[in-house]
């Protein structure tokens, strides 16, 4: 989970992402996993319009900025010193909860035997 190098690497350069640890990940995939449905529901827009602006399907833009700032690409830098002013460590948090979104629907999808 913690990545000392990518870690070392974030603080050498201007990089706004702090990875997180791996208890700050469980506490942000507890959050996604009570999330309601409208929160759910704005995910999901934002899921749509990351695919639109060609990003990845189900992942968010925030966690696209975050991986974008990660390999030191200057639109995911930007973007995600944006999205921390309104959120310390938004990206990193926005990735742990897309990875909690996507476990619980791999095993939802895994619960009633079609997949083997």
């Amino acid at each position: 989970m913690l990545n000392l190098k990518k870690l070392e690497k974030a603080k050498m350069t201007n990089n706004p992402i702090t990875p997180l640890t791996p208890a700050q990940v469980a506490d942000q995939e507890q959050i996604a996993a009570n999330e309601n449905f409208i929160v759910r529901d704005l995910v999901a827009i934002d899921d749509a319009a990351n695919v639109l602006t060609g990003g990845e399907p189900d992942e968010t833009i925030s966690s696209r900025l975050a991986r974008d700032a990660m390999e030191h690409r200057e639109d995911g830098i930007v973007g995600s010193k944006i999205l921390d002013l309104f959120q310390k460590d938004h990206g990193a948090d926005a990735q742990a909860g897309d990875m909690e979104r996507a476990i619980e629907a791999e095993k939802l999808e895994n619960s009633d035997g079609v997949l083997k």
